[in-house]
């Protein structure tokens, strides 16, 4: 058939400078290429991955018919389709376009091979009738591990049989845009450039005066690192261009419509859609949570201290789990009663999108409690005291006691109520007679279980002898409320202190959790030397 002979002869002419509207070897000046026709133009669109598009693309078919709408051109996009492929469910279907009003309709699917799209395509012209169809196929085929021959051959087969059923179609065939990234980019490229090439030469080969044939020049300038968002497939900026090449062809020859302008305008890429995420405490920390958005294949965390120690904002190196279209993510080794500020960033492929708000909050603000005991042990030289559940750290307090000198020189008080002595005489009996000794004793009740008050308290201290100052604490206030408390700094994370003040001090333990500041413990006065 005209495709297969066409394809043997392309690459003999492959250094064709582009379609010169020449029809058979013997034609001595340019076929003419037909103006458009009156009223409204149908606009068929056909194509694999880089046509369709995915979620929450604009696709190029948006630029396109942005382009030729605000150039007052009438046309209709038609075909039977008007969705994208949703990446997440793997399944065509998805209907989250960047921007959905435009004529969505068209004829691509993702994954189709040129030769998948020529078995279809003529049914699909006998029915829309379409005026022009746009053609970007043969992708598929070399990122299959197929040849340029074999895509081109598909390409031919494409225009050959729409042909046969609408005569007088008009055809613009893309170049196809070189990849990065794939698993074989030195063998994909070389094929890309022998299609490129070849698709020239089959443009010459099967243009005529009722169908030509002209090509879009995608691959000019085209640049994967900065135009795609995976190996493949075009991003927002990459989608302008391919537009723009084939609104350049409609142009220039085929009279539809003006060139694109240039220097093209740039654009903004990655996921559109902010993410709105939550948060709530867990048992091993922060967990963040969000809903899907469009076209998201990744997402990544930050996080910036604010204060205490303000830092600087990081990439938190964590998984992010997916469960049925929600997002979450633990954060782990905060530092209570820090303030956090946490985004989230969604990336389709390599393409940061628009980051959420910033989240703020207090991690675990509220305060440890103070040790519930506290002694003095080793003869006054070790304070020691209960652990806190969560405590990292303690702090203690002290101040100097309150101390006065007492002259009260006047005789003990009468200690001996209650005690006979040999000189009282002998015990009456008691009225009515018996024995004067005690009666029985009544048994004394079991004695409530209590916890653990922790170490034996140090003997008591013995009362100033005379001429000693009599000391006692000032009031009844902590260093929340009382006068004269100074802090002696982290006393480190175990519960125990070498006393390292001298004299007459009172002393509370402070809990701490990072920078939270906890309750005080009870006061001890420290040992008199």
């Amino acid at each position: 058939m005209l495709a297969a002979m066409a394809v043997t002869l392309l690459f003999i002419q492959a250094g064709s400078p582009g379609l010169t509207g020449r029809g058979d070897e013997g034609s001595d000046g340019p076929v003419p290429v037909p103006g458009p026709p009156s009223g409204e133009l149908r606009v068929m669109v056909v194509g694999d991955s880089l046509t369709q598009g995915s979620s929450g693309d604009h696709t190029w078919r948006y630029h396109l018919w942005r382009h030729l709408t605000g150039s007052e051109v009438a046309v209709d996009f038609v075909g039977p389709y008007d969705d994208l492929y949703d990446l997440a469910g793997e399944e065509f279907g998805d209907d989250s376009y960047a921007v959905p009003d435009f004529d969505r309709d068209h004829a691509a699917r993702w994954g189709y091979s040129a030769g998948d799209l020529s078995d279809e395509v003529s049914r699909l012209a006998a029915e829309y009738e379409p005026h022009y169809l746009l053609l970007l196929s043969g992708l598929e085929d070399i990122l299959g591990g197929g040849t340029a021959d074999h895509a081109l051959e598909g390409v031919g087969e494409t225009i050959s049989t729409v042909r046969v059923v609408q005569g007088e179609t008009r055809f613009v065939v893309g170049e196809l845009p070189p990849v990065e990234g794939t698993a074989d980019d030195a063998r994909a490229n070389s094929e890309i450039a022998r299609f490129n090439m070849g698709v020239v030469a089959l443009a010459e080969q099967l243009t005529s005066a009722d169908s030509p044939v002209v090509v879009a020049r995608v691959a000019d300038g085209y640049s994967p690192a900065r135009d795609n968002w995976d190996e493949a497939h075009p991003n927002a900026r990459g989608e302008l261009r391919i537009a723009a090449a084939f609104a350049d062809a409609l142009a220039d020859p085929l009279g539809v419509g003006p060139a694109h302008p240039r220097p093209l305008p740039e654009m903004e890429v990655g996921p559109l859609t902010a993410p709105e995420p939550g948060h709530e405490e867990g048992d091993d920390g922060l967990v963040l949570s969000w809903e899907a958005v469009p076209g998201a294949t990744d997402y990544r965390v930050t996080q910036r201290r604010v204060a205490p120690d303000p830092d600087g904002e990081t990439v938190l190196p964590l998984e992010v789990e997916e469960d049925g279209g929600k997002y979450s993510a633990l954060v782990e080794g905060l530092f209570s009663g820090a303030r956090y500020e946490f985004t989230v960033i969604p990336f389709k492929g390599r393409d940061s999108g628009r980051a959420s708000e910033p989240v703020q909050l207090v991690w675990r603000g509220d305060p440890p409690p103070g040790p519930a005991w506290i002694r003095l042990q080793d003869g006054g030289a070790t304070l020691v005291w209960e652990r806190v559940e969560d405590a990292t750290h303690y702090e203690v307090w002290v101040r100097p006691l309150e101390c006065s000198f007492s002259d009260d020189r006047r005789a003990p008080a009468d200690t001996t109520d209650g005690v006979r002595s040999p000189d009282d005489g002998p015990v009456e009996p008691p009225p009515g007679g018996g024995d004067p000794s005690p009666g029985p004793v009544d048994p004394q009740p079991t004695p409530t279980p209590r916890p653990d008050p922790g170490p034996d308290p140090e003997p008591p201290v013995a009362p100033p002898a005379p001429g000693d100052p009599r000391c006692e604490r000032r009031d009844g206030l902590g260093p929340d409320d009382g006068e004269g408390w100074r802090t002696l700094g982290s006393a480190g994370e175990d519960p125990r202190w070498a006393v390292t003040v001298s004299g007459d001090y009172e002393i509370v333990v402070r809990s701490h959790r990072d920078y939270v500041e906890g309750r005080f413990s009870d006061s001890i006065l420290t040992a008199r030397p």
